[in-house]
């Protein structure tokens, strides 16, 4: 189950819960999970979604999905990021440009508080259906020397480019499907040793403490901004943010998702036990 598909559409078209095209997707999901013999999710929280959509507990595994600290871990090279420079303070955000992530609500944020952070800069990498209103945006509120628009580079560079910056930014606005959002950009920044301004969606705040993330409350530039040069003035907070979040990631790291997934599925394929048969062969 990689999406909860109810509340995507609730999301993506504007619809209530009470919809009927948010109600056959609730009674497909349902029938789905009866037919499996195993149902993986991707989160505890959605795991106690569908749990009170009728999921037994015991037939359902949360496998996260979680970077590869092989290719995060270390430095690689990246010639095609900048040199850092020490008079800089670079936040950054790497991926997807759309509505849903919140960059409009970034560029927002930095130009309320750039003047409170001489040497600030706002980068952000990637591509997609927002590139031009948010390069737009970034002229309206001339910002353009300071909001770096760097386009997309491959994943194999995305390391180098965040050990780079000093402060990742997730501004992931909130709504009925968001709300149960975890990216795997956060990953990505806590295994580099980043630390993070995120927005308090509920499932991020379900596996990180406010001593391992800067949480920002979701679609509130000023807040965003608060938080901004909270961060700016306090380097020796941002290296204990850091470390924490290294803590609190450790249980959900990839190798004990991989781990769980293979026994997992040893389990399933073991032909020891005896199972009953789904459908009775008797003549009707």
């Amino acid at each position: 189950m990689h999406e909860i598909t109810p509340e995507f559409y609730m999301s993506k078209y504007g619809l209530t819960s009470h919809y009927w095209l948010v109600r056959a997707m609730t009674y497909l999901e349902r029938i789905r999970m009866n037919f499996a013999d195993h149902v993986i999710t991707i989160t505890e929280p959605i795991q106690d979604l569908l749990i009170g959509r009728g999921l037994p507990r015991a037939k359902s595994t949360v496998i996260m999905n979680a970077a590869d600290e092989a290719m995060f871990g270390v430095e690689p090279p990246a010639p095609d990021a900048p040199a850092a420079d020490p008079q800089k303070f670079v936040m950054m955000y790497h991926g997807t440009l759309t509505r849903i992530y919140g960059l409009d609500i970034a560029i927002e944020a930095f130009r309320l508080a750039h003047r409170e952070m001489p040497g600030a800069e706002l980068w952000i990498l990637g591509f997609g259906p927002d590139e031009d209103y948010l390069k737009r945006l970034t002229e309206e509120h001339g910002l353009t020397s300071k909001v770096r628009m760097l386009g997309a580079v491959t994943a194999d560079k995305v390391p180098g480019w965040l050990h780079k910056c000093d402060v990742g930014i997730l501004p992931m606005r909130r709504d009925v499907f968001l709300d149960f959002a975890f990216p795997n950009k956060l990953s990505e920044f806590i295994i580099t040793g980043t630390p993070v301004l995120v927005s308090r969606l509920r499932t991020i705040r379900h596996y990180f403490s406010d001593a391992a993330l800067a949480f920002a409350a979701p679609n509130d530039p000023a807040d965003l901004a608060r938080q901004m040069v909270r961060m700016y003035g306090q380097p020796e907070q941002r290296a204990r943010n850091a470390a924490r979040a290294r803590e609190e990631y450790a249980p959900i790291r990839w190798d004990v998702m991989k781990d769980r997934y293979l026994r997992l599925v040893d389990a399933i394929v073991d032909p020891a036990p005896v199972l009953e048969p789904r459908w009775t062969t008797e003549p009707l």
